[in-house]
Parts: C-alpha cells; structure tokens; sequence
C-alpha cells in the first residue's frame, strides 16, 4: 500500500455506523453522459475526502454472514429486506434479467425475499468470502455441484424449509421469504466474510462529477441517483423507485464491473442460455460514490482471491461507508453517468 495512503483496519460494522448521518446540501445537477462499459472519463476534479469515511477495512463486519438470491422483477415487488443489505450483487440471468445477491453481515433484517433460484456464477462470486450461509429457493444440477463444490453452507429452501414461508398475498414463484435469524441458524458454522478486496476509505484523488449512473440489461432498466441529503444512491428498477422496508434503497458506493460472459448448458423453460460470469481475470471498472465517478481496474487472480480495485495510478479505489451496490456489467452494455 502506497505510505500516502496511510489508513487504519477497522470493520464495516464501524464503517456503516459512521456513514449515518450526512450534511443535508443541494444535488447538483449533471447532463448524463453516455458511455460504453469500462471506458475512462475525460476529465477530472479532485475530490472531496468524505469526513465520515476514515477508515480503511477489506473485510465485512466480523459476524456470520448470509447470502441470500433474491428475484429482481416487477412481479416480486416490494422486495424485502434490501435496505439492511452490506452488499448487492446485480447479476445478468438468462431472458436478459437480473437477479440480485444480497449478503447480510452487520445487521440481519427479520424477513429477506422474495427468495430464487441459485446460478452457477454465485458459487465463484461467494468463493472468497468463505463458510457463509447461502439461501436460494431452486438451482439446476449444474448449479448443485457449483455450490456443493464451494464453501458455502448449502440453506436452500430445497435442502429444508425450516426459516422458509410462503407469503399467501403474493403469487408463486414468487411468495418464498426468508427469516435470516433462523437460516443462520441452520447455517451453524457460518462464519465472517474472508477478505472480498473492498477497501473503504476518504475518496481517492481525481473524480469525474457525477449524479449517478444508468446501465439497460436486454430486460432491465436499473438508474442510481446521488441523493446528497441522504448520502447516498437511490435505486430505481424499470422506472420505478426501489423501495424496501418503506424507503427507497439507496447505496452509499455504486460498483459497475464489466465482465465477460460465456453460455452455460443450463437453458430456462424458454430455452435461453444462463450466462456464466468470467469474475477471475481482469477489466474495466467505475467507482461511483460522493457525487464522483472514478475510472479503473477490477483484478481477481482466482475464485478465493479477493477483487483489487485501483485507479490508473496502481492505488486503490476506495469505498464510501456504507451500503455496497455491485452493477456486474456485460462487456459491451452501455453505461450512461448522470
């Protein structure tokens, strides 16, 4: 690590702690800018430190975690549980839809859904976060083997229905919700995330001012806007704000990574390919947090390795307190800043 960049370990549990309160000023507004996935701003301003990000830490909070699939259509509208999440994966499924990966470690909600199927690329996405606790509702036999073959601790709806109910208001697939406390406690040896490569921190230097950012999957829309009253990125899916627990969610960090993709053998009803996630290798990625964009390079040297994320300059790029939203991009889709 740079001795510039000289910052003190510490866990999220602190991180999220210091990111709730934040000065209430204006939005400015910013004319969107297109892009394609990965490609670097062309002009910079220095940042602002942010005075509630002192820290620096490349793990989560030091409690189990769960991992939980959740389904990101309008038919599993009001989604639950999501604004107590650490982290969110948005994740391209097949039919060009997304499905979310939400992980829970600071602060476990009292339900979580409505809860999926699994996919092949969640076994690697989980891989370097250790024994946690995974729930999902469904997975192809493909898929089994992927997680079985993982270190995950397998909580599905399919192994044991104990901490899983169907909610009579809402139609199957999607009525199947989660208790966190007792799926953890299923999980028995879930333990603390292992080191995912997120290092939180002041804001790095150079920034592209930003409102937020905009990406289009072949089926879905997903917009998250810089909200300064509250620090933080508020989530709109398909033109509709993403509210969960009675308020819009919002993210205090925006991680768009490109990835290449490649078809699985697993086909849905309609015969689509699943696409598998190339998440071990290298690319392009931007940072959005402050009201800034900052352009890099995502690296994953294996499964169990974490994700280094740095600027042009070989230094980190470091995370705001709070929530994590990861955007995994397809190589080629268009990503819009605000």
């Amino acid at each position: 690590m740079p001795s510039r960049r000289k910052l003190v370990v510490t866990t999220l549990t602190l991180v999220l702690a210091t990111a709730c309160t934040a000065p209430n000023t204006p939005t400015t507004a910013v004319p969107p800018t297109s892009e394609t996935s990965g490609v670097p701003p062309t002009t910079s301003i220095t940042a602002t430190p942010s005075p509630s990000a002192t820290a620096e830490t490349t793990r989560l909070a030091s409690s189990p975690v769960l991992a939980v699939k959740i389904d990101n259509t309008s038919p599993a509208r009001p989604r639950i549980g999501l604004s107590a999440a650490d982290v969110i994966y948005v994740e391209p499924v097949e039919g060009g839809l997304t499905r979310l990966l939400a992980i829970y470690s600071s602060r476990q909600p009292e339900a979580v859904g409505p809860i999926r199927s699994a996919r092949e690329s969640d076994a690697v996405l989980l891989a370097n976060y250790g024994r946690v606790a995974f729930a999902f509702s469904g997975a192809s036999e493909i898929t089994l083997s992927a997680v079985r073959q993982g270190a995950q601790v397998n909580v599905s709806f399919d192994e044991s229905q104990q901490g899983f109910r169907r909610e009579t208001a809402r139609p199957a697939p999607y009525n199947v919700i989660g208790s966190p406390a007792t799926l953890l406690a299923r999980a028995g040896g879930s333990v603390a995330a292992g080191d995912v490569g997120f290092q939180f921190g002041p804001a790095p230097t150079g920034g592209q001012a930003a409102a937020g950012v905009q990406t289009a999957y072949p089926a879905a829309r997903l917009e998250l806007r810089w909200d300064a009253g509250r620090s933080r990125y508020l989530v709109t899916t398909d033109g509709r704000a993403e509210v969960s627990d009675g308020q819009q969610v919002g993210a205090a960090t925006v991680i768009v990574q490109t990835v290449r993709t490649h078809p699985s053998a697993n086909r849905d009803v309609n015969g689509q390919p699943t696409p598998v996630l190339d998440l071990v290798g290298s690319g392009a990625v931007s940072v959005y947090r402050d009201g800034l964009r900052f352009a890099g390079t995502w690296r994953r040297g294996a499964a169990i390795e974490p994700t280094k994320l740095t600027g042009p300059d070989g230094t980190p790029l470091t995370l705001a307190a709070g929530p994590v939203w990861v955007l995994l991009v397809p190589t080629g889709q268009s990503v819009s800043s605000l």
